[in-house]
């Protein structure tokens, strides 16, 4: 054993041992020195009856045991019919007159006032916070918003009021 490497020294033993005893003791399959058996060998092996029977026994407990009753399906919550949805006031206020009274505009704004109204309008009127329906509506309010603070900021950089109109000439 000394000196040897422990795979030669387990190939001697098993030369050493009769095969022939081997073979006697366990029935053969197909596959030489495979001496574990597969299903159709242990059946074949063990005569097949009682393997047929086995199964049988096993067929008949899982047929012979009580089905497990169905659960009861859970109760059906029918929801309330949704209110009919409003459009907002403030959406069907669509002149320039209307939306500048909405947007407060006054003589006493500046650059930073307009700013700031614009952006309050928008956080109101923006077509994105508003129902598919109302987009059109609240674009139109948004486009003479802008219209009229843009109008408002020109006019503050030429020194004029901002609710006044310039006379044109004729």
């Amino acid at each position: 054993m000394f000196g040897k490497s422990l795979f030669q020294s387990v190939l001697e033993r098993i030369e050493a041992e009769d095969p022939r005893e081997d073979a006697e003791a366990t029935p053969r399959s197909g596959i030489a020195g495979f001496n574990a058996g597969l299903a159709f060998d242990t059946e074949r092996a063990a005569g097949g009856d009682a393997v047929r029977q086995a199964y049988a026994d096993m067929d008949e407990a899982v047929s012979a045991a009580p089905e497990p009753p169905l659960p009861r399906p859970a109760p059906v919550l029918r929801a309330a019919k949704p209110l009919p949805r409003q459009r907002p006031a403030h959406l069907d206020r669509l002149t320039p007159a209307q939306v500048a009274e909405d947007l407060e505009l006054s003589n006493a704004d500046t650059p930073v006032t307009l700013a700031e109204k614009r952006r309050a309008f928008a956080n109101r009127n923006h077509p994105d916070r508003h129902a598919p329906d109302d987009r059109e509506a609240a674009t139109t309010r948004m486009t003479i918003a802008n219209m009229l603070v843009d109008e408002a900021l020109r006019r503050l950089k030429r020194g004029l009021p901002i609710g006044m109109t310039p006379q044109r000439p004729r």
